[in-house]
């Protein structure tokens, strides 16, 4: 019975030997917590050093400080503008969901006040002013927070910087 528990531990280990931490690339500004990941299989639109246009590519793997792309194999002291308005953070949830609700709730609040002043009251088509002001805000601030939201991460600044974490 023991050999049996034995054995399968030991085919247990020989199968999964292969398996090990996937490695991913990590860009973020020196002294904050604001991170953002890219992993295997995830697109990077980045512009290398010396280019002028922006690269959309597939990452496929990762060593040292090489990331290997379908159709580019580039170092990281190569990349010069990261787009990271696609990649993964450590943003809150909550502004992430926010800067895509706040507009449609504000679209829908003057929508559903319309249409309930002008069919369902017979009122003329008119504007409510409290309800305006008040979707207007919902708007501006949804957009706000979309516009304020870091969309290019500089690494030729030295405030940022990129790594690769994992295992090779």
């Amino acid at each position: 019975m023991n050999l049996k528990k034995l054995f399968f531990v030991l085919g247990l280990l020989f199968c999964f030997q292969a398996v090990s931490a996937q490695a991913y690339m990590v860009l973020r500004k020196k002294g904050t917590t604001r991170r953002y990941e890219y992993r295997v299989g995830n697109y990077i639109v980045y512009k290398q050093k010396g280019e002028s246009d922006f690269f959309t590519d597939r990452i496929t793997d990762f060593a040292d400080s090489t990331v290997v792309l379908e159709n580019n194999i580039i170092t990281l002291d190569q990349i010069e503008v990261v787009n990271v308005s696609n990649a993964f953070s450590n943003r809150s949830p909550l502004l992430r969901s926010a800067e895509d609700v706040l507009p449609v709730a504000g679209y829908g609040l003057l929508a559903i006040d319309l249409f309930n002043n002008s069919v369902i009251e017979g009122n003329p088509f008119t504007f409510d002013t409290g309800t305006t002001a008040t979707s207007a805000a919902l708007v501006l601030t949804g957009y706000s927070l979309k516009w304020m939201r870091r969309k290019k991460v500089d690494l030729t600044n030295p405030k940022f910087e990129a790594f690769i974490i994992g295992s090779f």
